[in-house]
């Protein structure tokens, strides 16, 4: 997970503003910093703990023909993406892409964090998802499925609930479901994660306690009488 300690920050006026204190403001930076990273984290845990012997390419994979050969059964393709047919220039992606060469068949996954979307996110996933789908539906002679991972809910029909019901349950991953399909441990993942955020917290509150006059201020709070504080 993105941690605290690594983020860097900058001293800025609006935090500033708000608090009367550069420390603050300067400490609430590299969180803002280390929230925006945490943005591909994910990903990035996922991608180091699959082996790198089943990673492959979307190129690689355009040798495939009826016969399997001696490919391995699961193949992982990070970060598939097609040609955007209406946007000259740009692409359409998806997070991974799960090779089952014994079933001849991809699986599409986008993963996100969290699981509840607004009706225009969930809208804009599923036709992306369905998009890069199609394509390589058309481009590979394997079938193609599409999925939607909420890597931190366990409950599949809450995943639905969140995506507006967009997408079905079948269509719909847990986190432990993929760390499943690739092959890695998800208990560790989360176990790391955890580590990781017991860490960015006792940075946090070190890092305000270095500072004499908000430790000073800190304790004034907790000298305070319950009346005190009403």
């Amino acid at each position: 997970m993105v941690r605290l300690r690594d983020s860097k920050g900058k001293s800025g006026e609006s935090f500033a503003r708000i608090f009367g204190n550069e420390r603050i403001a300067e400490l609430l930076s590299r969180v803002q910093s280390a929230v925006i990273r945490s943005g591909f984290e994910l990903e990035r845990m996922i991608a180091d703990a699959v082996p790198e012997e089943i990673i492959t390419t979307l190129d690689a994979l355009s040798e495939i023909t009826q016969d399997v050969g001696d490919k391995p059964p699961i193949q992982i393709v990070f970060g598939p993406a097609r040609p955007d047919p209406e946007l000259s220039g740009k692409f359409i992606e998806a997070d991974l892409l799960i090779v089952d060469n014994w079933n001849r068949l991809f699986k599409v996954v986008e993963v996100k964090d969290g699981y509840v979307f607004d009706t225009k996110k969930s809208d804009g996933e599923l036709a992306s998802l369905r998009n890069i789908t199609s394509w390589l539906a058309q481009e590979f002679p394997y079938r193609a499925q599409y999925f939607l991972c909420a890597f931190n809910q366990n409950d599949r029909e809450e995943i639905v609930r969140g995506t507006k019901r967009r997408f079905t349950a079948d269509h719909v991953l847990t986190g432990r479901e993929l760390c499943e399909q690739i092959g890695i441990d998800y208990d560790e993942l989360c176990q790391r994660r955890e580590r990781d955020q017991q860490d960015n917290r006792r940075y946090f509150l070190r890092e305000l306690l270095s500072t004499p006059e908000i430790r000073d201020e800190i304790m004034d709070i907790l000298r305070e009488t319950p009346s005190d504080r009403n």
